[in-house]
């Protein structure tokens, strides 16, 4: 068995309290985790909030583990937010979002296709977004 040993998304942790947290974002129908594709994307968000950010870094995850920490908010986050922009940016800007559930789903399935071998992997060299959207 392959062992997924690269961290391919990134999530934004920490927050006032002593125990580290899951940033989660206000959207209008409830909150969602934000999704990064890169650490440096993630710091950008960041970097819009101001003083906010001092609290909060960015933290690379494997599929197994994002899919772990997305279980643990149970009911309380109901989505994910794939790459939100940054704040500073005015508008009508729209932020795609998946079921919490649905994600936790796609991660697992993306999990155990990395813990197989590599001849037996799927051909699909996408990146993981793109499969997801259909682009």
């Amino acid at each position: 068995m392959v062992v997924e040993t690269l961290p391919n998304h990134v999530i934004i942790v920490g927050g006032p309290e002593p125990e580290a947290e899951l940033l989660a974002i206000v959207l209008d129908d409830g909150e969602a985790i934000p999704l990064f594709e890169s650490v440096e994307e993630a710091e950008d968000f960041l970097a819009a909030t101001g003083d906010f950010a001092g609290d909060w870094q960015a933290r690379e995850v494997t599929a197994r583990q994002l899919a772990e920490l997305l279980e643990f908010q149970g009911e309380e986050v109901l989505y994910v937010a794939l790459s939100p922009p940054p704040e500073k940016w005015e508008g009508g800007m729209e932020v795609q979002v998946v079921p919490r559930d649905t994600m936790v789903g796609l991660l697992e399935h993306q999990a155990s296709i990395l813990e197989q071998p590599p001849e037996e992997r799927l051909s699909d060299n996408r990146g993981f977004w793109r499969r997801l959207l259909g682009r």
